[in-house]
């Protein structure tokens, strides 16, 4: 969470920004009027993101959207006007102060469609695996079959016969997929740092799930914070 109070600089009537220990003096000498107090209001940021306007004395005026507030939850571009002078405050002077912020929400579905997908890769392995142990059964039925009737039975030959034809049908599905199934893992594997990113500088968050990824604050690498 970070706060930020702004109001006019009691000595060089400039806007006066403070946050921490670190103050910023916006403007030409005498640019803000005397209708602006001197801690007029305060902006808090919590850990959701939101930016909550607070005005700090019930004297001064501050204006949001033209509306008069005590307190209220901006955003971006909203219209700050402080004083009965409706000083406007400028987004672009606020941006030094205000931290980044990445909503990594829309990932959880990224992460669960690359999770569905392998699922759906492992099935379709499983499925083929299953489908060629069909060959073995029909040629140990065959043999079964053989040692009770005789191997020169016609349903023995028929079985030999359905089980080549089903063996050979699988083989060439086999030799198919054995070919295809790699590529398809492979583009997969190639998509997800493509789709899996911090929305704010593009990084890939990593081959970990939503789940794990959201119990951090922030981006490992431009530090926005997590809108989660």
């Amino acid at each position: 969470m970070m706060t930020l109070t702004i109001g006019r600089d009691s000595q060089k009537g400039q806007l006066r920004m403070v946050a921490g220990s670190q103050t910023l003096l916006v403007g030409s000498k005498q640019s803000v009027p005397m209708s602006v107090g001197r801690e007029h209001l305060r902006l808090t940021i919590d850990d959701d993101g939101r930016v909550i306007l607070k005005n700090l004395n019930v004297e001064n005026d501050t204006y949001v959207n033209g509306v008069g507030v005590e307190v209220k939850v901006i955003r971006r571009n909203d219209k700050i006007e402080l004083g009965n002078d409706r000083y406007l405050l400028d987004w672009e002077v606020l941006d030094p102060f205000m931290p980044k912020f990445a909503d990594i929400r829309p990932m959880k579905r990224v992460w669960d469609k690359y999770q569905q997908a392998l699922l759906d890769q492992q099935i379709k392995e499983r499925r083929s695996n299953a489908l060629r142990s069909v060959t073995g059964i029909f040629t140990m039925s065959a043999l079964v079959l053989g040692f009770f009737f005789g191997r020169e039975s016609t349903l023995i030959a028929s079985i030999y016969a359905i089980a080549i034809t089903v063996s050979m049908g699988f083989f060439i599905k086999s030799f198919i997929d054995s070919s295809k199934i790699p590529h398809q893992q492979q583009a997969l594997r190639d998509s997800l740092p493509k789709k899996y990113v911090c929305p704010c500088c593009k990084h890939f968050l990593g081959n970990q799930s939503y789940d794990i990824v959201s119990q951090s604050k922030s981006c490992p690498h431009c530090k926005a914070i997590f809108i989660k």
